[in-house]
């Protein structure tokens, strides 16, 4: 018996040892105090296409401070007052995209400032002359850029892209000097088509714009992923924009709309791609999304280059709320309705090193027509804390 208790508790030994010397290649825990930030019952109450970058220009991770500014953009949001349940009151209105500019890298609800124009009935209101949903967004030379892109809600037909400019006066976007024009950034090979704008890799000369290609007609096809560069001073002429090819770069368009220029696959329409600083990945890149756009799985890859293809596939974390909130959708939406997470992304700026602030969306899918989105709480975005040690 001591021989074989011996064996066993060696036994035990060995297994322990092994667990504590084996290091997690990532942790992952829901953020509260980023999500906090977004959980108002006044104002701004839920929206979605939330990206984030420096005002200063400095996207980098980290590079946000206690007295450094931070723009926040979204697409569609409803603003107005909520109960205490998240239910709406009367009155609450959607624009098709909306400002906000941090101050701080603490997510202080008080240094957050909510940007949008009033109608005439001094009711929340786009802020350009298009219902455009917004893409990434860089500021160069104190000049904030962004692509904004029509869709039609019924067909989801896409109308542009057009390239939008807003001068930042005294450390604040100056949305009376906006001005916007169509870009060649959206091409047509038959059944395949691609869009840039969907994530921007910010650091040095070359800014890398990242872009999605998708099968029309093919409700599954596994979205790829493209990627375009320019030089830093060149950013508002696209005409000098390159694609990669998969071998080379292109000043042509069409040469990207190929399976050889794919950098991954299963990706969604809003991402990330971010040069780690710090822990395991430190010097790499990581491309964060949400799987197949529409999904409870975020995902991360990694490559060496902006411009090189990605690793396999790491899930590292799985939204709750679909489930969560199954009965409550049903019974306030009727059965055909589905709460739906998707469009995750890092946000480099307000991150420390070796981690990642990541956020991603909610929304509600097959609301009856003629019926309204009625709680906040399904759709406002919430944010995890990505760690890789």
């Amino acid at each position: 018996m001591r021989f074989f208790g011996a064996i066993l508790f060696f036994g035990i030994c060995l297994t322990l040892s092994a667990a504590t010397a084996a290091e997690p290649t990532f942790i992952c825990e829901p953020d509260k105090e980023w999500t906090t930030l977004f959980d108002r019952t006044e104002g701004w109450l839920a929206g979605d296409g939330i990206f984030s970058y420096g005002i200063d220009g400095n996207s980098r991770q980290g590079s946000a401070n206690e007295y450094s500014k931070t723009i926040f953009h979204f697409s569609d949001s409803f603003f107005g007052n909520a109960n205490a349940d998240g239910s709406f009151k009367a009155g609450c209105v959607m624009v098709n995209h909306c400002f906000a500019v941090l101050t701080g890298n603490k997510p202080d609800p008080s240094k957050m400032q909510f940007i949008y124009k009033t109608n005439a009935e001094g009711r929340p209101a786009n802020l350009f002359d298009k219902r455009f949903w917004l893409s990434d967004g860089i500021v160069i030379d104190s000049i904030i850029y962004t692509i904004g892109t029509v869709v039609d809600p019924k067909t989801w037909e896409m109308e542009g892209p057009w390239l939008i400019s807003v001068p930042i006066q005294n450390n604040q976007p100056d949305f009376s000097k906006t001005e916007t024009k169509p870009v060649n950034l959206f091409h047509k090979n038959g059944q395949y088509e691609v869009l840039f704008g969907i994530g921007i890799y910010n650091d040095g000369d070359d800014i890398y714009i990242y872009g999605f290609r998708n099968k029309k007609g093919v409700p599954f096809f596994p979205r790829q992923l493209v990627v375009a560069k320019v030089h830093r001073r060149s950013f508002n002429d696209t005409a000098t924009w390159q694609f990669w090819t998969g071998k080379h770069w292109s000043r042509n368009i069409a040469d990207c709309n190929s399976d050889d220029a794919a950098l991954a696959k299963r990706m969604s329409n809003e991402l990330s791609v971010t040069k780690m600083i710090g822990g395991r990945y430190d010097g790499k890149f990581i491309l964060i999304y949400t799987e197949d756009c529409i999904s409870t799985r975020l995902n991360f890859m990694i490559s060496d280059l902006p411009y090189s293809r990605f690793s396999e596939t790491t899930t590292f974390y799985h939204c709750p709320e679909p489930k969560q909130y199954e009965a409550e959708i049903k019974r306030i939406y009727g059965n055909q309705a589905n709460l739906v997470t998707y469009n995750a992304k890092a946000h480099p700026r307000i991150s420390k090193q070796g981690e990642l602030i990541v956020s991603y969306n909610l929304n509600v899918f097959g609301i009856k027509d003629g019926m309204f989105f009625v709680t906040k709480k399904h759709g406002f975005p919430r944010f995890v804390r990505l760690k890789l040690p």
